[in-house]
């Protein structure tokens, strides 16, 4: 079983960090399914002996990621478009990618990695994590528009939020893309998913009024999305993103 935890970041760090989490998983080798959620992440992983620190992009699709008895991840989450600035790379050029944090950082990372390695808790890796991101404190007219479309749970039209960050719909789509490796349309979509997958353990099998009021179609719609996105329908889905995979039982 895995165990998952997650703490917020402190209020200087707040725009640019959604949180920071952890999972230790406990018990015969298993896949954990991974949801897109529009954040890129900053991800150390104790494996046995060896540990390592990565970026990791913003997903487009589910992905099913191998974990051993033991295993520790502990990562810093940031807000759509808000990891840019922090690993120093395009979105786009991270999208669906996990890199060494080394070839973003160099030797910076390197430091950080020693000192993770140390830490004894998720408090105490929060700040080193924290002692290593810069902070944001003038977001840009771009990263406004994303925290103001994050705020309405992607239930907002292109050219609402376009608008709010002073481009045209056009514009705004190639800076959406390289601020967040995602178009605004995916998300949009992705953004929507992730509060009815908040929401879905709320209404065992009732999904008609959830979808309405997160923004689909009809239940229909609800569902089909439910399986691009998870591989699985709301009723057999968990709250929280991550979660056994179907294969493993």
């Amino acid at each position: 079983m895995a165990e998952y935890r997650e703490i917020p970041p402190s209020p200087r760090m707040a725009q640019a960090i959604e949180c920071f989490w952890t999972i230790r998983h406990g018990g015969p080798a298993a896949l954990h399914r991974v949801v897109p959620d529009g954040c890129a992440d900053i991800l150390f992983t104790r494996n046995g002996g060896s540990v390592s620190l990565d970026a990791v992009g913003p997903m487009t699709a589910y992905r099913d990621f191998p974990m051993r008895d033991g295993q520790l991840l502990v990562g810093v989450r940031f807000h759509p478009g808000m990891g840019t600035a922090a690993l120093s790379v395009p979105g786009d050029r991270v999208t669906d990618e996990i890199m060494p944090l080394e070839d973003l950082w160099g030797s910076r990372a390197k430091e950080l990695l020693d000192r993770l390695a140390g830490a004894s808790s998720l408090e105490q890796s929060a700040r080193m994590f924290e002692a290593a991101v810069p902070s944001i404190q003038n977001p840009t007219c771009v990263e406004r528009a994303l925290a103001w479309m994050a705020g309405h749970r992607g239930s907002v039209s292109i050219d609402q939020v376009a608008h709010q960050a002073g481009f045209s719909a056009r514009q705004f789509r190639r800076v959406c893309l390289e601020q967040t490796g995602l178009t605004p349309k995916f998300l949009a979509r992705v953004l929507r998913f992730r509060h009815a997958l908040s929401r879905v353990h709320h209404f065992p099998g009732q999904f008609a009024e959830l979808a309405l009021d997160c923004g689909y179609y009809d239940q229909a719609h609800f569902i089909n999305e439910f399986r691009r996105l998870s591989g699985r329908t709301p009723s057999s889905c968990p709250d929280g993103r991550f979660f056994q995979s179907p294969e493993c039982g």
